[in-house]
């Protein structure tokens, strides 16, 4: 079944300026640069700080508590707050209170009390790290809560999505590129002081980007007019115990929910692993990664075309996998074939492809999966539901740090050595972006494959029945 017609246009769904799926989408550069940022963080607090790996799991099993206890209950107060939906909108305070007071708290992860007390320094670095992410969850439950409530039909999310990308090409380089530089620039990542300057420029970059930010994710005066209807229908919100029940038992959800757990364990080894690799494995300066994150950058630009190809022909799901399968092969290449830079360089293209791929998927099979659910409740509880989500993807830092952890036990890794590591600690440093990766990708596949049952014309009958019963 297609969606409705009437003279062009889909009927009964408002339209959206470009202009303003441009301001949304700048939630890329906002989220992204600050994401980037925090991910220095581990890397900072074992060469610097000279925190032990196993206390840095410990850090992030007390993150990922907090988090897990925060998401659910801050998207759970979002559906559920009234007083100001129907003059600033259901989500936009909560993501202007988020995005505005968070950076100070990165800033604070990076300045150090005392680095000869270690165990201080962890206690406080846990503690800023927990303000920082409950804030940023304040923020990113609500932006992810606003993309299918703002946007409800196929054109519009794949062009909000596309558009995404497209700053997300902005928000790349200036992560992969100026973070490094900044950081070599202002005295390496041997000297803790580039570290806080290189944090305080990029708060500064993120508040100036939040400005027009904030007007993009302005609701509009027909979504405060429904979500407005809705509270006073209490379609907006269902008792906390309902609604987790119904959210554990939704198939889609929890399966869409899993695979993106796994897949961000996955990602979070990649990520977090670069520096370590290519400093301590290679032996190379922080500014020899930003070639090889140059050519993935270029290569998930290339990559929107063929996604958006897939989605339309043969569903989310399709191009949602397609993504997963694009980032097996490269673990596996990478472990096989990757001993120097020019090889990983080379294989960073194909994890360009699959995270293009990712990146462009994500936002449409997790609205897809939210539409479902709406149909089946009759009622609009997007920030509950991406709570959940993030429960499962907030404990991912921790399994990652785990996974360090416990590789680097083994094969005998030590920060204070640099690259003076034995081969077999820089054999771990491989695995940790390769073969254990490559088992998280596996089990998201099965799961997507198994589990999420949404088809392509589901989905197209959903945004009928949606307009149907009036969400």
């Amino acid at each position: 079944m297609s969606e409705p017609k009437f003279e062009g246009k889909t009927l009964g769904i408002p339209e959206r300026s470009t202009k303003k799926m441009v301001g949304y989408s700048l939630s890329v550069i906002v989220s992204g640069l600050l994401y980037s940022m925090f991910n220095q963080i581990q890397f900072f607090a074992v060469s610097l700080l000279l925190i032990p790996q196993a206390t840095i799991a410990m850090i992030f099993l007390i993150y990922s508590i907090v988090d897990g206890a925060n998401d659910p209950l801050f998207g759970y107060l979002a559906d559920r707050s009234k007083k100001f939906t129907s003059k600033y909108g259901k989500r936009f305070p909560w993501i202007i209170i988020g995005t505005f007071v968070s950076p100070v708290f990165l800033i604070l992860c990076f300045i150090p009390i005392n680095t000869e007390a270690v165990i201080l320094s962890a206690v406080i670095l846990t503690f800023f790290m927990c303000i920082y992410e409950s804030l940023r969850t304040v923020s990113e439950i609500n932006i992810s809560a606003l993309f299918p409530d703002m946007f409800r039909s196929d054109q519009q999310r794949r062009k909000v999505t596309s558009i995404g990308i497209i700053i997300g090409i902005i928000n790349s380089l200036l992560g992969v590129i100026l973070i490094p530089l900044l950081i070599s620039a202002l005295g390496g990542t041997t000297k803790i002081s580039a570290y806080i300057g290189t944090v305080i420029i990029i708060v500064v970059i993120v508040c100036l980007i939040a400005i027009p930010f904030s007007l993009g994710i302005r609701e509009p005066d027909d979504m405060k007019k429904l979500r407005t209807r809705l509270d006073v229908e209490a379609k907006s919100t269902s008792p906390i115990k309902e609604v987790l029940v119904r959210i554990f038992k939704d198939k889609n959800w929890m399966a869409f929910t899993l695979t993106y757990f796994f897949y961000t364990i996955a990602g979070y080894c990649v990520l977090t692993g670069i520096n370590f690799y290519v400093i301590h494995g290679l032996g190379l300066d922080i500014s020899a990664t930003i070639i090889p994150q140059l050519g993935a950058l270029l290569m998930a630009f290339v990559a929107i075309p063929l996604f958006s190809m897939i989605t339309k022909k043969f569903g989310a799901k399709m191009g949602y996998l397609m993504s997963l399968i694009f980032y097996s092969i490269f673990f596996i290449l990478f472990f096989v074939f990757v001993n120097d830079i020019i090889g990983f360089t080379i294989l960073l293209l194909l994890v360009g492809v699959a995270t293009g791929g990712h990146n462009y998927m994500y936002a449409i099979i997790s609205s897809e999966a939210i539409d479902n659910a709406v149909v089946q409740s009759g009622k609009r509880e997007e920030a509950t539901y991406n709570g959940i989500l993030r429960i499962f993807s907030g404990f991912c830092y921790f399994f990652q740090a785990l996974i360090f952890t416990i590789v680097g036990t083994i094969t005998g890794y030590n920060a204070s050595l640099g690259a003076n590591q034995t081969e077999l600690a820089k054999l771990g440093l491989k695995m940790q972006m390769s073969l254990i990766p490559l088992f998280m990708i596996v089990i998201s596949m099965i799961i997507l494959i198994i589990f999420y049952t949404i088809t392509k014309n589901d989905a197209e009958e959903n945004k009928v029945k949606l307009l149907e019963m009036g969400l």
